[in-house]
């Protein structure tokens, strides 16, 4: 019944509520003593404040069919439209910079989503792309989709392939879970949190995800000099987005976490290997900046560099050695931004956070996983496709995940059924 009544029309579905709301209400009437001209008035009154009161909450929002990541039953999701004006940002193509302009356009400490894929290295400040959204590239013959959903706080990059096919993906206008659908030039829509399909002739194919690091402008371009930089150029200079980072609103459409482990708007940092996902809270690993274990029977670290604020994950692996590492270098927890946004104190320059595997003494960037020292000088190790988000989103799309860092390590995360 709830799936008949879940596909039906969301019209028939607001008529149905409307007409049963003044039955209701005219039911009432007539057993406290007979039925009046204004008593039906009042019933229509009545039954017109629920479908409004509903409609604001998305009860009558239309539904998509959509198999969340580890799921095997398919369930109906609300595809809700973004309310108010639709804002538009720059246009494509973006321009890209060279290191030295941007950092004319660019300060230490703003944030930017990295990407390194084919050989090529780009950084994607959230001024410039909290306003695009997404932006399509091809990283030497791969079609790469880059995007940026500052309400769910996710950075993903997929390859945009689907069924033999180069896709180029536009602007959203509808959300699921607070997470950008967004429409190719087709008609398939895709969820940008899991990069998933949920309408059209594409539905229910999955877009395959390459690493993407969220951090400073400083921290990457250490990592990677010879970046390319998507320009500001033609947007604000600044992340528009920063106070609504701060607020605890839970997205665009309220959406309150139904696993109360952390708090709506704390930030995770999850992965998913071959079929077991977990997340790792950002507050947790400031505590714990480096994390071994084995997930997806695979052995990873997770590493959070304090003074960028970044988190990373990669295979322990190398020339078939697990290796086991520890820290090396100093990893300062980070100053507060207001110490320096009031012009009265300076950050100290940017050093990069440096671990070493016991194996062999080896030096690593944390940020990149790239050897700079010892016996595995010029290794890399693999980068895991780490996926940041709210966790207000993370919970709903990875309802089963374990997570570290519970505010209440005693609670058990919600099933998948509620």
């Amino acid at each position: 019944m709830k799936i008949y009544w879940n596909t039906l029309n969301p019209r028939v579905r607001a008529l149905s509520v409307f007409l049963l709301a003044i039955a209701i209400s005219q039911i009432g009437f007539l057993i406290a003593g007979g039925l009046q001209l204004l008593d039906l008035l009042l019933g229509v009154y009545f039954g017109g404040f629920i479908v409004y009161f509903l409609a604001r909450w998305g009860f009558f929002a239309t539904r998509v069919p959509m198999i969340l990541p580890n799921q095997e039953i398919t369930t109906l999701e609300k595809y809700r439209k973004n309310p108010g004006k639709r804002r538009y940002g720059p246009g494509e193509p973006a321009e890209f910079i060279d290191p030295n302009d941007a950092d004319e356009e660019l300060l230490p400490d703003d944030r930017v989503v990295g990407v390194c894929f084919n050989g090529e290295a780009a950084a994607y400040p959230l001024a410039a792309l909290g306003v695009r959204e997404i932006s399509n590239e091809a990283y030497g013959d791969s079609p790469i989709v880059v995007s940026w959903s500052p309400v769910t706080y996710s950075a993903r990059a997929f390859l945009a392939k689907a069924d033999n096919r180069v896709l180029h993906l536009n602007r959203h206008t509808h959300t699921v879970f607070n997470s950008p659908a967004l429409p190719d030039d087709g008609d398939s829509t895709f969820v940008q949190f899991i990069g998933q399909a949920v309408s059209g002739e594409l539905a229910g194919w999955t877009l395959e995800q390459i690493p993407v690091v969220l951090t400073t402008w400083a921290a990457w371009k250490e990592a990677h000099p010879d970046t390319e930089v998507m320009s500001t150029e033609g947007g604000p200079e600044a992340d528009i987005f920063e106070r609504y980072y701060a607020n605890d609103r839970n997205g665009v459409h309220s959406l309150n976490p139904t696993d109360k482990r952390l708090h709506g708007k704390d930030v995770v940092f999850g992965l998913d290997i071959r079929g077991e996902a977990k997340a790792y809270s950002y507050s947790a690993l400031i505590d714990e900046p480096l994390v071994e274990e084995d997930l997806g029977r695979t052995p990873i670290v997770v590493l959070h560099e304090r003074s960028s604020a970044t988190a990373t994950a990669f295979y322990r692996t190398v020339d078939g050695r697990t290796l086991n590492f520890k820290g090396k270098s100093k990893n300062p927890h980070r100053r507060s931004a207001e110490s320096t946004a009031s012009g009265e104190g300076e950050r100290p320059n940017y050093e990069p956070w440096l671990i070493e595997d016991t194996q062999t003494g080896s030096t690593w960037r944390a940020v990149s996983g790239e050897c700079i020292d010892g016996e595995l000088k010029g290794c890399q190790l693999e980068m895991l496709v780490g996926m940041t988000g709210f966790w207000y989103a993370w919970s709903r799309f990875y309802p089963t995940a374990e997570l570290f860092g519970a505010l209440d390590e005693s609670a058990d995360p919600v099933p998948a059924s509620e």
